[in-house]
């Protein structure tokens, strides 16, 4: 390809700083119940082939406010979802092409609400999203080849039907769920690093011709050869070969993981030789979705700290209201926003555009946000919040170790997912094999629960957000009782201790977090499990002989056997959500 990246050895310039448009199209569809934020409902807002004209003004209405306050906070790009609902085919039957042209033409204004305030425009997209007309189409041999054609056609009359579009970022590691609803449903179809060079080396030329970018993310779930793209320099390296496109630019999430704490950085985006930016958070999926202070502040300015120097780093995409299934449904920058995410999202930019600190971000934001309140108040709650999620909400000892399985590596927090607590025997030998003190831990915590009755004392006093505060505190003081079985004895006695205080919990909060338990007995020895978890998982990255020969390709067909004996002790949640617990061992 012409226009060589080697050529491009300076500080690349830090220009795209980017963040979701999601937010706008949740507003007329807030009810409390459970949600799928990865993607903004778009299925939800046509009917038989038309989008009523209440629902296109309310968005529009939400987006014209939201786009101006991100601009004004100093992001320079927004993304929406995504390219499947603006991609009219020839071959689409009557009903469908009236939807998709009802879907351009409220992009139409969308658009224009993000250009009028100064937003460059990225559209979202899978690789590659499907419907049964698509699947007609391209069924039998040469049906990759005939899936790219299509993909480049799409991009084709995307960039001639709207060309304010800067570019398209693309996700091949993760795909619809299996509770996802659309006219279309995105597959993993990406298996291997080959394949992906040549998706990539058909595609680019595209965006060169229009002058667009083409936002690559690496992130996965380990599915395929492909799925261990966002760590494996090897595989990055098969992926990427001969790709020197100026129209090229890689997004990778900051750590080996999802959007967790106790993540060193990925080593890849040091070590890149392309543009990239790096994927934040702002309301963060696995640590209450902003319902109270879940500060990111110290975690990205250590982030920020050691990519100084980085000559690739070519800016962020923040992720302010997208990401996991929950029923906590604020909506960040609207009427009901979460001044927590408000903070992050503001920290995330100012932390990579100016040399402050996460502490000078705090208390600036405080003094803007609540400025008739207790502002020392609140800085100090945010910090009690910030070392209580570092210590209640994660195992810390467990969080801090490097364990692999498979192509991933095990995310540091393993019984809270999304707005669900897992307690459960399984999952107690799995952390009882890697604390080495559990004891430690239980003294440890004792002193953090004195921290919990000085924040009650702390949230009457600062008189802001008294319900999200108080579901923090109730949160974490529940979480400390659900740790005792984890940590301790885990007889009849812990159990009804723990039944009593999740009884209190649900009914000072009946919408807060869920709690599946299940103390069935788990009928492995100790030494056995032992032996078990140090066969199966490794403590570091690279892949050991015994994981390329009989790991990775046995335990592909082993889970399904695995499921069906022990499917009594797979919570509910692994299968009825994203893309089901299988999806980790093709």
């Amino acid at each position: 390809m012409p226009n060589q990246l080697a050529d491009q050895n300076t500080v690349a310039q830090r220009d795209l700083f980017m963040i979701d448009g999601a937010a706008p199209f949740f507003a007329p569809f807030i009810d409390g119940t459970r949600k799928n934020w990865s993607k903004a409902p778009l299925h939800a807002l046509q009917q038989h082939g038309q989008i009523p004209a209440e629902i296109a003004e309310r968005i529009c209405t939400e987006l014209t406010g939201y786009c101006q306050r991100v601009r004004e906070i100093g992001y320079t790009a927004i993304t929406f979802d995504d390219l499947a609902h603006l991609t009219l085919f020839d071959f689409y039957p009557y009903l469908l092409s009236r939807t998709v042209h009802a879907y351009q033409q409220l992009f139409r204004r969308v658009f224009a609400i993000a250009r009028a305030a100064g937003l460059q425009i990225f559209i979202t997209t899978d690789l590659m999203f499907w419907n049964r007309f698509i699947e007609a189409r391209v069924r039998g041999r040469g049906a990759d080849r005939r899936l790219r054609e299509l993909f480049v056609e799409a991009l084709e009359r995307l960039f001639d039907l709207f060309p304010e579009v800067a570019g398209v970022v693309t996700r091949i590691g993760e795909a619809d769920g299996v509770d996802v609803e659309s006219l279309f449903k995105s597959r993993l179809h990406i298996r291997t690093p080959r394949q992906c060079n040549r998706w990539l080396k058909e595609a680019l030329p595209v965006f060169e011709a229009h002058n667009k970018l083409l936002v690559f993310r690496t992130w996965g779930l380990g599915a395929y050869a492909i799925g261990d793209l966002i760590w494996n320099e090897t595989t990055e390296k098969r992926a990427f070969a001969a790709i020197d496109s100026p129209a090229f630019v890689v997004s990778r999430k900051f750590g080996t993981a999802d959007f967790f704490r106790y993540l060193p950085l990925n080593p890849r985006i040091v070590e890149s030789q392309h543009q990239q930016i790096i994927e934040l958070q702002a309301r963060r999926e696995y640590e209450g979705f902003g319902a109270f202070p879940n500060y990111v502040g110290h975690q990205y300015q250590a982030y920020r700290d050691q990519l100084a120097r980085c000559e690739t780093l070519r800016g962020i995409s923040v992720w302010c209201q997208t990401g996991g299934w929950s029923h906590f449904d604020r909506l960040t920058f609207l009427e009901n926003s979460s001044p927590w995410n408000e903070l992050n999202a503001v920290a995330a930019l100012q932390l990579f555009t100016s040399s402050a600190s996460a502490e000078e971000i705090l208390r600036r934001f405080c003094q803007q946000r609540f400025p008739v309140q207790d502002v020392e108040g609140v800085i100090e709650l945010v910090g009690l919040f910030d070392q209580l999620l570092d210590q209640l909400w994660y195992f810390a000892p467990f969080a801090c170790k490097p364990i692999w399985f498979r192509r991933l590596r095990v995310p540091p927090l393993l019984w809270i997912f999304w707005d669900t607590v897992i307690v459960n025997r399984a999952l107690r030998l799995v952390f009882r094999a890697y604390l080495d003190d559990p004891e430690e831990i239980r003294r440890s915590d004792k002193q953090q629960r004195v921290l919990i009755g000085q924040m009650r004392q702390l949230i009457k006093q600062v008189g802001v957000e008294q319900d999200g505060l108080q579901l923090g505190v109730d949160s974490l003081r529940m979480l400390y009782t659900l740790r005792r079985f984890y940590l301790g004895k885990g007889g009849p006695k812990r159990e009804q201790k723990i039944a009593a205080r999740l009884q209190k919990y649900h009914a000072q909060h009946p919408t807060g977090l869920q709690v599946e338990c299940d103390f069935s007995p788990f009928r492995l020895r100790w030494v056995t499990t032992g032996a078990l978890f140090g066969t199966f998982m490794r403590r570091q990255a690279h892949y050991r002989l015994v994981d390329r020969l009989l790991l990775i390709p046995l335990t592909g067909w082993f889970f399904p056997v695995l499921k069906r004996w022990q499917r009594h002790r797979i919570p509910d949640l692994a299968d009825r959500q994203a893309l089901g617990l299988e999806l980790f061992f093709r």
